[in-house]
């Protein structure tokens, strides 16, 4: 969710970039606007003292209070080095490359700023280097006109605007009457740079002199020394052209008298708008068109001012705000407690009314609870009468079996006396009957047993075991032990 936010806000801070701002030592320049519409103005100044002077003329005039501004240093104003590329993380590298490059510059690291990138060769760094007291003075100047600024670029850089992403080209520029100014790109990044002095303004005066031939020479000679040195570096992608863009001279008169000396295509820079006429208006044009999308800024969120939150003022209001809070909370209770105290007064009265009930309650329900001492006579009392029920039903059943008698079942036997069964031995009670005989062969049992069926007393006993087998004498032996399952009436 954070994220979200956070990303949401840097959106805004780039949609809300409706300005640039060029920074020369002769000049302050600004253009402001869309890309379709841009109003390109500047400010002469006769050194870097009268920058904030300058700065607030130009917002002023365009009535840029409170927008986000991003800021172009012009040559002169920053040093470009080339340095080995370190084996550090990006926000090591931030921190560390004051330190790498302190050697090379004439400022101690605690006063340098610096940022780079990585070149096509991918074992070096390229790095631009500025000052912290300029670039404060460059803030400093902003804010009290009322500009917020997003980024700090250089010149070198926002060039690139000008080129093309898939292929090399040279663009050969030139800010007023300074000296020549080589850069090199390759697929829209910055490759090579290189000064050239000596070469008067302007290259292509009229009318055409000796002279004038034999510096376009010279130009064209120190020209193709960077084109094979550069072209030397990047194999697959040479330079195959030339982008003039040079104040106080006839760019289009200028490539035609290069492209006859050069073995590459050289053109003059065609702005997107007629009035960039000049350098100054291009390149601030490029810092605007770049934005926060600039590989160079000097502004890195790490050297932005962190607003101090624990001023003693800042104290003060919280403490104030939270003593408001906490009195207008004791407040808002009090009244609650107000209102509730008479709810309070008649819930208290309505609880010791029921707590009174309560304990009536209770009392008598202590009268209607049975003795424990009680329970267990009473308890012991259907123990003794559960037992008695018990012996008198069996005495019961005792005395109901003995009156039935044995008559009838002896009757019965004989009645069902069989020629192959010899009973020997009956013993006969009121739960059972047992029979001791011999047979006359050991299938005869069986048969005599069913015909127990034909007889009531006889069929109502079952016989639990029957043991057969032969004596001494091969005589066949029966054994019959019964129980009696049901009474007789």
């Amino acid at each position: 969710m954070i994220q979200r936010l956070f990303a949401s806000f840097l959106a805004h801070k780039k949609t809300s970039l409706n300005a640039a701002i060029t920074l020369f030592s002769d000049a302050v320049v600004v253009a402001v606007g869309s890309e379709a519409d841009i109003v390109v103005d500047s400010v002469s100044i006769a050194s870097t003292t009268e920058w904030p002077t300058a700065i607030e003329i130009l917002i002023a005039k365009h009535q840029l209070t409170g927008a986000q501004v991003a800021i172009i240093l012009g040559q002169g104003l920053y040093q470009s080095l080339l340095i080995d590329k370190p084996d550090l993380s990006g926000d090591e590298l931030a921190l560390a490359l004051p330190y790498l490059v302190k050697d090379l510059v004439n400022e101690a690291p605690e006063d340098i700023i610096a940022d780079g990138f990585s070149c096509l060769q991918n074992d070096r760094l390229q790095v631009f280097v500025s000052t912290r007291q300029q670039l404060n003075k460059i803030i400093t100047a902003c804010k009290s006109a009322g500009c917020n600024v997003s980024c700090v670029t250089v010149e070198s850089v926002v060039w690139s605007e000008f080129t093309a992403d898939n292929r090399s080209q040279l663009v050969v520029h030139r800010y007023g009457n300074g000296n020549l100014q080589l850069t090199a790109f390759s697929q829209h990044k910055l490759f090579f740079q290189r000064q050239l002095r000596g070469f008067d303004v302007s290259l292509v005066a009229t009318p055409n002199t000796d002279s004038q031939s034999l510096q376009l020479d010279s130009l064209a000679l120190e020209l193709q020394r960077s084109l094979d040195f550069v072209s030397a570096q990047l194999r697959d992608n040479p330079i195959s052209q030339l982008l003039i863009s040079c104040d106080n001279d006839d760019n289009h008169q200028l490539a035609l008298a290069l492209n006859d000396r050069l073995n590459v295509t050289v053109k003059a820079l065609v702005p997107p708008q007629p009035s960039l006429t000049s350098t100054a208006a291009r390149v601030t044009w490029a810092g605007l068109k770049q934005g926060f999308d600039s590989a160079i800024n000097l502004y890195a969120q790490h050297l932005q001012p962190q607003r101090q939150w624990l001023t003693l003022n800042n104290m003060l209001l919280s403490w104030l705000a939270l003593a408001v809070l906490i009195a207008t909370v004791s407040g808002f209770y009090s009244f609650k407690t107000h209102q509730l105290a008479p709810k309070i007064v008649s819930n208290n009265a309505q609880l010791t009314t029921v707590q009174a009930e309560l304990a009536q309650t209770q009392k008598q329900l202590l009268l209607h609870i049975v003795s424990p001492i009680k329970q267990q006579r009473v308890s012991v009392l259907e123990q003794d009468i559960n037992a008695k029920q018990a012996t008198l039903k069996a005495v019961a059943n005792h005395d109901a079996s003995l009156l039935v008698g044995y008559g009838e079942v002896l009757t019965q036997l004989a009645a069902a006396a069989s020629t192959d069964i010899a009973i020997e031995a009956i013993s006969i009670s009121a739960a059972g009957m047992n029979i001791n005989g011999s047979a006359r062969v050991a299938d005869a049992v069986p048969r005599w047993l069913s015909t127990f069926n034909r007889y009531s007393t006889l069929a109502e006993r079952r016989f639990q075991l029957l043991t057969i087998d032969r004596d001494e004498s091969n005589q066949v032996r029966f054994s019959l032990q019964a129980q009696r399952l049901q009474g007789t009436n």
